[in-house]
């Protein structure tokens, strides 16, 4: 298996930004206890988009490379800390 690493990325009403801030300090919580292994980032575009709402990227990285199954799991724990669910999910390789 290539060694994936999991991007996922939604918008949110920069008004909401503090709330799912805090959201994201719970998901960081929850992903450490689940497997301290998997490192996890998170990314905000520096300029709001055209429809006037911030962009948001999780980058999740495991040694082991990211699975589907645990792309479930990431996506549960997060839908816990009171994320959006609005969420795009992709898997990117290393390019060869």
């Amino acid at each position: 298996m290539q060694q994936a690493t999991l991007f996922v990325y939604y918008k949110l009403m920069p008004s909401e930004h503090e709330k799912y801030r805090l959201c994201i300090e719970r998901l960081q919580t929850q992903v450490s206890k689940f497997d301290a292994s998997l490192e996890f980032t998170i990314l905000q575009r520096p300029e709001l988009g055209s429809d006037g709402n911030e962009t948001w990227m999780e980058v999740y990285r495991h040694p082991e490379g990211v699975s589907a199954e645990l792309t479930e799991k990431i996506h549960a724990l997060a839908l816990a800390s009171g994320l959006p669910t609005q969420r795009k999910s992709e898997l990117f390789i290393p390019l060869v």
